[in-house]
């Protein structure tokens, strides 16, 4: 089964689905440029690994693989996805990624956040979407506390990063429904 999602309009962005066409060198060069795979797992990838990945999550149940377009250009300036997402337990795990840097600090992951959480509690019916992030991430852990996200827990030493251990900071946003329930 396909989960398909209609496109989410934000104020500055549309959130829609990923296919094999936005598969661009430039969509590569985000994913091979050492400050914006800075705090990824993935790193130097080509335009037909991207189309493979993104087909993988196309064909997937529980995957929501969704890009960001800048509404006044459709310029793709990155991904956010739910992965992932397990229905019975109401929960899913989100990530993001703002490739193109021209789009830093415009509010861009604030929003896309905010949506995608939106549309994982309101039209999905999930209950809590969880994330990890690295402690080094300040301005990203800034982010998804203002979209009402909450530290869980921290794993020492779990993510490797060029021989660097650091501290995977585990995040999680209730519904409001699940919110007003554990209150």
């Amino acid at each position: 089964m396909h989960l398909e999602v209609e496109t989410i309009d934000g104020d500055q962005i549309i959130l829609r689905e990923l296919t094999v066409a936005d598969a661009s060198a430039d969509y590569a060069s985000w994913l091979n440029d050492p400050e914006v795979n800075k705090y990824l797992e993935t790193r130097q990838v080509t335009v037909d690994e991207l189309k493979s990945y993104i087909t993988e999550r196309q064909g997937s149940s529980d995957t929501l693989f969704l890009g960001m377009f800048w509404k006044e250009n459709d310029l793709h300036i990155g991904n956010i996805k739910l992965e992932p997402i397990d229905f019975e337990k109401g929960e899913a795990m989100m990530g993001i990624l703002i490739g193109n840097k021209e789009y830093w600090g415009k509010g861009v992951a604030t929003e896309a956040t905010n949506l995608i959480c939106d549309y994982a509690f309101d039209q999905m019916g999930l209950k809590e979407v969880n994330l990890g992030v690295i402690d080094q991430n300040k301005a990203a852990i800034h982010v998804y506390e203002k979209c009402g996200f909450s530290i869980n827990r921290i794993e020492k030493d779990a993510v490797d990063h060029d021989g660097e251990l650091f501290d995977r900071i585990v995040m999680k946003k209730l519904s409001s429904i699940s919110n007003s329930i554990t209150s």
